[in-house]
C-alpha cells in the first residue's frame, strides 16, 4: 500500500498491510540538523520509514476582514499590537521567549465590554472568499504523496476556543460571561455565523474528504458544560453540514480530554488527532478507547515527554504496548499533538519499524 492508501484505510478502519506511523513534527522540526530539514518533511518521512500524514492542509476559503489601521511598537519587554476601527481601538502583547525561541501573548485584546463590541465591528464586516488554488498549490507540491487532513474554516478553531485562546483568556471569559453575557455572547454567536457561512462554501469543495482545526480541545481550560454549551453545539453543525456532503471533521485535542470524549463523539466527529495519555493528558490510550468504542477514529497515543525521556531499551515495549490499546477501531500510530526538541531521529526511526511489524 501506498502511505495515502495506508493512513485512509486505518482511517475508514479497513485491513492494511501494517500500521501507519504519522509523526507530529511540530517543534523538534526546527532542532534536527540542516542537512535534514533542507531536504524537506517529506524526505525525512521517507528515510525514517514512516507515512506522511499533513495535518490542516490549506482550507479552501480565505477570510477577509474590513480595512483596519494596525501599529505595532515595543514596550518595555512586549512587542504591542494596536487595531484602529471606526468605532474603538484593540490592544494585544506579546513577549519573546529566547529560550524557546517563541512569544507569549500576555495581554488579551478583549478586556472591556467595549472591546468585545469592537470586535464585533470586525466580525460583521468581515468576508470569505473560495479561493482552490491554496488547496491546488498544497497538492503540486510534495504533499500530494501522504494523506492530507484540510483546515476546516480560517479561524482554525471554534469561536468560543478562540476566545479562550486568543481573544480573552480563561479567567476574563467566565468574568465577562457574568458581568455582561447578552455582549458577550452577541458576538460568540456572529464569530459562530461567520464559521457555518465559511463552512458552507468549504463543504461544497472537492478539496478534502477529512478536515479538523488546532481546536485544542482539554478541560484545562473550561469545563465540560462550558464544552458542550459553547464548543460541542459548533462543532456540532459544522460535523452535520460535513456529513450532508460526505465529510467528516477531526477533533484537534492534546489536553485533558477524559470528560469531553463522550460528548465530543455524541456531537458527531469522527475522531480525535492529538490525543495524549498522562502527564500531558489525562486518559489513557486504553480508557478512551473503551469510552469511545470501535466505531470512532484515534490518532496519536505516544505521549510528548516519553517520546523524549525513555531510553531506546524502553521506547520498544511503550510503543507495542500503545499499539495494543489504540486497537479495537481506526487508528493512526503518532506522537500526540507535538514533539519536544531532543527526541532523536533514531527514535522516530524505531517507532516507524515497530509500526510496519504490527497489522
Amino acid at each position: 500500500m501506498t502511505s495515502k492508501d495506508r493512513i485512509k484505510a486505518a482511517i475508514e478502519g479497513k485491513e492494511v498491510d501494517h500500521i501507519p506511523f504519522s509523526p507530529f513534527l511540530a517543534y523538534v522540526w526546527e532542532h534536527f540538523p540542516e542537512e535534514i530539514r533542507s531536504k524537506g518533511q517529506l524526505a525525512f518521512h521517507k528515510e525514517i520509514g514512516a507515512d506522511p500524514l499533513w495535518r490542516g492542509a490549506p482550507c479552501p476559503v480565505t477570510a477577509i476582514p474590513p480595512k483596519l489601521e494596525t501599529r505595532s511598537f515595543n514596550e518595555d519587554n512586549r512587542a504591542v499590537t494596536e487595531t484602529i476601527t471606526p468605532v474603538g481601538k484593540l490592544r494585544q502583547a506579546h513577549i519573546h521567549s529566547s529560550e524557546g525561541n517563541t512569544s507569549f501573548l500576555v495581554e488579551h485584546q478583549l478586556k472591556t465590554e467595549e472591546d468585545y463590541k469592537t470586535f464585533l465591528w470586525i466580525e460583521e464586516n468581515t468576508k470569505y472568499e473560495l479561493r482552490m488554488e491554496n488547496v491546488e498549490n498544497h497538492f503540486k507540491g510534495t504533499n500530494y504523496q501522504g494523506f492530507s487532513i484540510g483546515m476546516l474554516i480560517p479561524r482554525g478553531k471554534s469561536a468560543f476556543q478562540q476566545m479562550v485562546e486568543n481573544y480573552v483568556g480563561t479567567v476574563e471569559l467566565i468574568y465577562a460571561l457574568e458581568d455582561y453575557p447578552d455582549t458577550v455572547e452577541t458576538l460568540w454567536q456572529t464569530m459562530v455565523e461567520n464559521d457555518l457561512k465559511a463552512l458552507r462554501m468549504v463543504a461544497e469543495t472537492e478539496s478534502y474528504k477529512y478536515f479538523l482545526t488546532w481546536e485544542d480541545s482539554g478541560t484545562q481550560n473550561y469545563s465540560p458544560k462550558l464544552f458542550e454549551k459553547y464548543i460541542a453545539s459548533e462543532i456540532g453543525q459544522w460535523c452535520d453540514m460535513l456529513e450532508a456532503n460526505g465529510k467528516a471533521y477531526f477533533q484537534h485535542a492534546c489536553g485533558h480530554v477524559k470528560a469531553i470524549l463522550k460528548p465530543m463523539k455524541k456531537c458527531g466527529a469522527y475522531g480525535i488527532e492529538s490525543i495524549p495519555a498522562p502527564p500531558t493528558g489525562d486518559v489513557t490510550l486504553k480508557e478512551a478507547r473503551d469510552i469511545v468504542g470501535s466505531d470512532f477514529c484515534i490518532i496519536g497515543g505516544i505521549e510528548p515527554t516519553d517520546f523524549l525521556n525513555l531510553s531506546i531499551e524502553q521506547l520498544e515495549p511503550y510503543v507495542e504496548q500503545v499499539i495494543t490499546d489504540g486497537s479495537g477501531g481506526p487508528f493512526v500510530l503518532a506522537n500526540s499533538d507535538s514533539c519536544p526538541p531532543g527526541v532523536t531521529v533514531e527514535k522516530f526511526r524505531l517507532v516507524a519499524d515497530i509500526a510496519r511489524r504490527r497489522r
